[in-house]
């Protein structure tokens, strides 16, 4: 391994302390982590949106594409030249067309893309082919996580219930005062399971940088060059000294003068 390698292996163990600084409470290691983290990613995002979007789709056709497309490109230049009129405020208003025109343009490929995706897909999802679906899992099966007949019908009688909570036009009855509770039921049972699967996620997460400060997520030649265990102490040492001093400093800064 080179030596940029271990040094970023080292760095990430620090990091990786310093994040979780914030557990005794907000400190300035942990900002620097914090703004590291926004930073590499700001960073990362324009460099993916240049050799991306900007370099393949305006300068590479301004530059060898025909005059066809030459022509067609000069539209989003003078666009993105407009957008940099908001730092004048004599012409900001030139910024309004761009702008109202990215959003117009966002608005109508959304607006199909969502309908499909968060309507029309989850309505189909929600009426399942139950001939389909006994002849592939039966009324139940424990391999497939519980699908089958039983839980296609579950699917629906609860997502009717929980739209029939939201049904707010005419009086409740009896009967919809049952229905509608049997609704919110299912919502708990549904925001559960959401919270207890985020819960799993950010668990996942942290095995893994225990794993990484542990070395147990590397072959044992890169541990034996890195030596995790060894980093991880020393940048823990330096992380618990640094708080020691900056919580020192702060005592000695609001100790009352004599």
């Amino acid at each position: 391994m080179s030596g940029i390698e271990i040094a970023g292996a080292w760095l990430s163990i620090f990091l990786t302390l310093c994040v979780l600084s914030f557990l005794y409470d907000d400190n300035p290691i942990y900002k620097l982590a914090e703004h590291i983290f926004l930073g590499v990613s700001i960073g990362y995002g324009v460099i993916e949106i240049y050799f991306g979007v900007f370099k393949p789709n305006l300068l590479d056709k301004l530059i060898d594409g025909t005059t066809a497309q030459q022509v067609l490109a000069v539209v989003p230049l003078v666009m993105i030249a407009c957008l940099f009129a908001k730092l004048d405020k004599k012409r900001a208003w030139l910024a309004r067309f761009p702008i109202a025109f990215i959003v117009a343009a966002f608005a109508g490929v959304k607006l199909t893309g969502q309908l499909n995706a968060n309507l029309m897909t989850q309505v189909a999802e929600s009426i399942p082919n139950i001939p389909e679906v006994w002849a592939e899992y039966g009324l139940w099966s424990w391999e497939a996580d519980g699908a089958g007949v039983l839980s296609s019908i579950f699917l629906v009688i609860g997502l009717s219930a929980c739209l029939l909570h939201f049904y707010f036009s005419a009086p409740q009855s009896k009967t919809m005062q049952k229905i509608s509770r049997f609704g919110v039921l299912v919502l708990m049972l549904s925001f559960g399971a959401s919270f207890g699967y985020t819960v799993m996620g950010r668990i996942s997460l942290a095995i893994g940088r225990a794993q990484e400060m542990l070395g147990l997520d590397r072959p044992p030649e890169e541990v034996a060059v890195i030596h995790p265990k060894m980093a991880t102490l020393i940048c823990l040492v330096i992380v618990i000294g640094f708080l020691i001093a900056w919580r020192k400093r702060q005592g000695d800064g609001h100790e009352p003068a004599n």
